[in-house]
């Protein structure tokens, strides 16, 4: 009899997988829904697809659905420090013996799948179980051929949409935006962000052949807990989708203060500012707020994945003393090597170095800002995490 596997050894097998990369195509996981007899049609799903803004939007959703009695599960990506934080209910990360019981489960049923289609139907099959009353899925790339586009949703959202993951999705927003109105459900409401005005007769269109309704959010002038004001959109959208749920206005207004969103534009020390900006529109949004703050210095601390834009990045980012790069630990990162020699910076290969000479540098009243990938943000709070338990264990 085989000895079952331990949550580490699970949880290893699992990295060993999402290093092998990704496959595009909704087969795997369909098929692998129709062998647990379509669990996914028995959950209200709200859907979130864009390019950026769909972890905010959901943890506001998520805060404020739960304020008004519901039992909200939440599926997001990436995480940045434990792969836990993909699956939620409440807020709270699905437990070690949940995620290790679930995906033995899923990998029994269907071992083709990828990492990201496993963690979907893990998803699934947990808030089946816990019996939620709504069930939120982010996207984790475009809409269209995404493993979440289970074409149920009963609450379809487009934040923001820009210039991201080209190579797949297309290179115009035009393309882009076809692509992510690809998750619209048949008769359905779709909740956009006025500043896709850009390609809004695209979103219209495809909501008409849907046979759907368009609501169109502005930004909020309602206060909320999350620092930027790319935030007020975000919340914006938010707030249309928790009206159209019925959520009364005096929880949304209490709940926008009660969001953490973690890695968006985050302090995690008083002149240390983290944020997930991944592609230029991120950058641009983070740089308005950056230009909001007051400060001597500011060193920014950057890294990237190699299929990004990262020059484009660079010249968007806001003024600054110095330029650190540095890489993360994925695979698909841009290395140190790779960076050319023309980038005015200095290159230190590991990131918490990397963040404490940018400290030093700024001093005690400058700003260190640390963006450029997801994964960078998730390299340094893990670091700074570890160091912590070091400290409380030595």
């Amino acid at each position: 009899m085989d000895v079952e596997p331990t949550y580490e050894e699970v949880l290893n097998h699992m990295n060993s997988m999402e290093f092998s990369g990704m496959k595009l195509g909704i087969e795997r996981i369909r098929d692998a829904l129709r062998l647990f007899g379509n669990p996914e049609k028995r959950l209200k799903i709200i859907h979130i697809a864009g390019t950026n803004g769909k972890g905010s939007v959901a943890a506001m959703l998520s805060v404020m659905l739960k304020n008004a009695g519901s039992r909200v599960g939440m599926f997001t990506s990436p995480h940045l420090v434990d792969v836990r934080e993909r699956i939620r209910i409440n807020g709270e990360l699905i437990s070690k013996q949940d995620f290790k019981d679930l995906f033995l489960e899923a990998k029994a049923m269907m071992s083709e799948l990828t990492f990201f289609e496993l963690v979907t139907l893990m998803a699934v099959l947990h808030f089946v179980k816990q019996k939620v009353d709504r069930a939120i899925f982010e996207s984790g790339l475009g809409g269209t051929y995404d493993a979440t586009n289970f074409q149920n949703d009963h609450i379809s959202v487009i934040t923001s949409i820009s210039l991201d993951h080209m190579h797949i999705l297309g290179d115009s927003v035009e393309q882009i935006a076809r692509d992510k109105c690809g998750i619209i459900t048949e008769g359905r409401k779709v909740v956009t962000t006025s500043s896709n005005q850009r390609v809004m007769s695209i979103i219209r269109d495809a909501v008409e052949v849907k046979g759907a309704g368009l609501i169109v959010a502005g930004v909020t002038d309602l206060d909320v807990s999350l620092n930027g004001a790319f935030q007020k959109e975000n919340a914006g959208i938010a707030v249309q989708v928790a009206k159209e749920l019925g959520v009364p206005d005096n929880i949304i207004k209490e709940s926008l203060l009660e969001v953490e969103w973690p890695g968006r534009a985050e302090f995690i020390e008083k002149n240390v500012l983290i944020d997930c900006a991944h592609n230029p529109a991120g950058v641009d949004a983070l740089k308005a707020y950056v230009e909001s703050l007051e400060y001597d210095k500011l060193v920014i601390v950057f890294a990237a994945c190699r299929n990004k834009d990262y020059q484009e990045m660079i010249d968007r980012l806001p003024d600054h003393d110095r330029l650190i790069f540095t890489q993360s630990s994925i695979e698909r990162r841009l290395p140190i090597s790779a960076v050319p020699d023309d980038i005015d910076c200095i290159k230190i290969v590991d990131p918490l170095e990397a963040l404490e000479h940018a400290k030093s540098l700024a001093g005690e009243n400058g700003l260190v800002v640390v963006c450029g990938s997801i994964f960078l943000v998730g390299d340094i709070k893990s670091a700074l995490a570890a160091d912590l338990v070091h400290d409380l264990v030595s």
